[in-house]
């Protein structure tokens, strides 16, 4: 389960020895804070995991970024090394100095739109007064337990969202979003329907949807006590069984209008209809920057 011990989650509270890195992260729009399994909290910066948190025995132990950010470049100034922790972990200026380092190695490294719109979303759908919350980034089953032709090969979900309004049944939907920005990222192999099929395993698992109800129950209940999130999560009624949720992100009505006439938008009902699962969710959003004064 994605969850993380009561005494970890303390660590960020007042007077927690992580309550200061924890500050820091809560006030940069450009990091997440996603709870792991194992008793982990890792540090996004749009896809790419910045820091990941352990705790254990009343004590974090933390890893920096993948060598990979820095293999040609100055690494991180920053020491989180076992020596340096608790001093570290005292120093806001310092904390900041190492995201503001860490966030540049991997743009440099890797840079794309549609991790930017990605973190955008999840930063802008965090309040229950809203129809949508986003509770979760790159979730994904856990399959070391099944075996290995049994295994759904695509499980890794862009999104996970919750739908405060009540359905039919009186039960709060969860989403798996998956975004798609622009024309180049429609079709073929990594394309809406393929994604389709591929979802519908997921929902179709009885063990990956009682997996997934009960990581968005913990998760919704712990960021919910560190104040990630607006509003009042108490009334929830979370369905068993997830629904697909697509977003497509467009620059413009020039692109919005070609992405509307893709075979691939308008067989995506179809592709539903025909693995009889709940037709997905379409949601537009418009990525494109427009100036004002």
């Amino acid at each position: 389960m994605r969850a993380i011990t009561d005494e970890h989650l303390r660590a960020y509270q007042e007077g927690g020895c992580l309550q200061k890195l924890f500050y820091v992260i809560k006030k940069d729009p450009e990091l997440s804070f996603e709870i792991r399994m194992k008793n982990e909290v890792m540090i996004y910066h749009h896809k790419d995991r910045i820091l990941t948190i352990h705790f254990s025995k009343g004590k974090p132990s933390i890893d920096i970024l993948s060598e990979k950010y820095y293999k040609n470049a100055t690494p991180p100034s920053v020491s989180f090394k076992y020596d340096d922790l608790e001093e570290t972990l005292k120093q806001t200026d310092q904390l900041r100095r190492y995201f503001k380092e860490a966030k540049r190695l991997v743009d440099t490294y890797k840079s794309g739109l549609e991790f930017e719109v990605q973190q955008n979303i999840a930063l802008g759908n965090h309040s229950f007064n809203n129809r949508f919350v986003v509770v979760d980034m790159e979730w994904q089953l856990p399959q070391a337990d099944i075996k290995k032709e049994e295994r759904i090969s695509r499980t890794r979900i862009d999104l996970v969202v919750v739908d405060t309004q009540k359905n039919d049944k009186g039960e709060n939907d969860i989403y798996l979003g998956e975004l798609k920005v622009g024309m180049d990222a429609i079709g073929g192999k990594s394309g809406i329907i393929d994604h389709i099929e591929k979802t519908n395993k997921l929902i179709r698992s009885p063990k990956a949807c009682a997996v997934l109800r009960e990581d968005v129950e913990s998760i919704i209940r712990q960021k919910g006590a560190l104040g990630l999130f607006e509003g009042d999560y108490t009334g929830l009624n979370l369905s068993d069984t997830p629904r697909m949720m697509i977003i497509l992100a467009y620059r413009g009505n020039e692109e919005k209008n070609a992405l509307e006439e893709q075979e691939d938008i308008a067989k995506a009902k179809d592709k539903a209809r025909e693995l009889k699962m709940a037709e997905p969710l379409l949601i537009w959003h418009n990525a494109l920057i427009t100036l004002e004064v």
